[in-house]
């Protein structure tokens, strides 16, 4: 379970930077408009730095796992409402 969590976390931060660098204009593979790009890089750093945290530093694993699964539901939840209100003309 240890190991899940710091993957995940690993995870998380590595998509939390890639997102980063979108929104910072080095790289321009975002098919994302600017405030979800900028949304998916505070919540995925924030939640997969905490989840670190807590999997490493405090030993809690089930809080880090429910920390790292975290951005992953609201991040989906967020593209659906995104997809939603968008208009695709």
């Amino acid at each position: 379970m240890k190991y899940i969590a710091w993957i995940l976390s690993a995870v998380n931060l590595y998509l939390g930077l890639h997102s980063f660098l979108n929104a910072i204009h080095v790289l321009n593979t975002s098919k994302y408009s600017q405030t979800a790009t900028i949304l998916f890089t505070i919540l995925f750093l924030t939640m997969g730095g905490a989840g670190l945290y807590f999997s490493i530093t405090k030993s809690n694993i089930k809080p880090a796992l429910l920390v790292s699964i975290g951005p992953w539901a609201i991040a989906l939840l967020f593209l659906l409402f995104n997809m939603i209100t968008q208009d695709y003309k």
